[in-house]
C-alpha cells in the first residue's frame, strides 16, 4: 500500500474527517470504535509535522490524545538553524559543531492547536438569534440564556439558524499558515469519511492541494465515494470502506 509508505516517510501530513467520525446520540457502540480510532492516528502521526480538519461538531476530538490542550509537540531547534553560514563547512566541521552546539527540543504548539472545526463546537453555545458574537464555553452560561438579549442558546455549529463562525476562525488561519508552508513538501494527505456534503471544506481543497504540490499523496476513505481524479491517478488511493473502520482495521504501524 502506497499511503503506508509514504506515510512512514513523510514530513508532514494533512488530516481531514468527515462525517463519517460525527456521533450521534446512543451510538455506543460505534463511539467505542470512533475512539480507538483517535488513538490509531494519533500513533500515526504523533512524531509528525500535522494539521487536522474536522467536520464533526460532536467535539470528541478534543477529548482525546489528539485534542490535548497540554501535550505539546516537540520541535527539534537545529544549530545550523542558528548558524545558516556553516551550512557548507565540511562533514567533520558540521561533527564538531553538533558536539559544541547540541540540538535543542524547542515546544510547539499543544496538540488541541492543531485541529480545526469549521463546522463547529456543540460543546460551544451561541445565541441562538445571533444577537452578538459571544460564544461560551460549557458551564460558562448555566441556565442557558442569552444574558444580552434573552434567548435561548444554541449549539455554535453550521446547525444554527446563523452561525457565529468566529469561534473557529483563529484557528482555521493558524492552519491556513501551516498549509502554506507544506508546499513542495514530502506530504500525506489523509482525507477519511469526506463525502460530498460539503465538498468544499475538505474534499475539493484537498483536491486541489495534492494537484499543486507535487510531492504530495492524498489518500482518500470513504464507504462511497473514494474516487479519485485522473489528475491525480499515481499519486493517490482511494479505498470504499467506512473510514473509522479502515483506520481500525490497518491499525497501530
Amino acid at each position: 500500500m502506497q499511503w503506508r509508505e509514504r506515510l512512514n516517510g513523510c514530513e508532514r501530513v494533512l488530516i481531514g474527517l468527515g462525517e463519517e467520525w460525527k456521533l450521534r446520540e446512543g451510538q455506543k457502540e460505534r463511539k467505542e470504535q470512533v475512539l480507538k480510532a483517535y488513538e490509531t492516528l494519533y500513533q500515526w502521526i504523533k512524531n509528525k509535522d500535522y494539521f487536522i480538519i474536522t467536520m464533526a461538531t460532536d467535539a470528541v476530538i478534543f477529548d482525546t490524545c489528539l485534542g490535548s490542550d497540554r501535550e505539546r509537540m516537540i520541535c527539534q531547534k537545529k544549530e545550523m538553524d542558528i548558524f545558516p553560514a556553516c551550512k557548507d563547512a565540511d562533514s567533520e566541521m558540521l561533527a564538531r559543531m553538533e558536539r559544541v552546539f547540541p540540538q535543542r527540543e524547542v515546544p510547539g504548539d499543544t496538540r488541541r492547536q492543531r485541529i480545526v472545526a469549521p463546522c463547529g463546537n456543540e460543546t460551544w453555545q451561541q445565541c441562538s438569534k445571533a444577537c452578538t458574537k459571544d460564544i461560551w464555553e460549557p458551564g460558562e452560561i448555566p441556565d442557558g440564556i442569552c444574558p444580552h438579549c434573552g434567548a435561548l442558546l444554541t449549539g455554535n455549529t453550521i446547525e444554527a439558524s446563523v452561525y457565529i463562525e468566529e469561534g473557529y476562525l483563529p484557528q482555521w488561519e493558524r492552519y491556513t499558515r501551516w498549509l502554506a508552508g507544506t508546499l513542495n513538501q514530502d506530504t500525506v494527505i489523509l482525507e477519511l469519511g469526506v463525502g460530498f456534503d460539503k465538498p468544499g471544506v475538505v474534499r475539493f481543497p484537498f483536491e486541489k492541494t495534492a494537484y499543486y504540490n507535487q510531492k504530495a499523496f492524498l489518500c482518500r476513505v470513504h464507504r462511497r465515494f473514494p474516487q479519485i481524479p485522473q489528475e491525480l491517478m499515481g499519486r493517490a488511493e482511494g479505498f470504499m470502506e467506512d473510514s473509522v473502520e479502515w483506520v481500525n482495521h490497518n491499525g497501530i504501524q
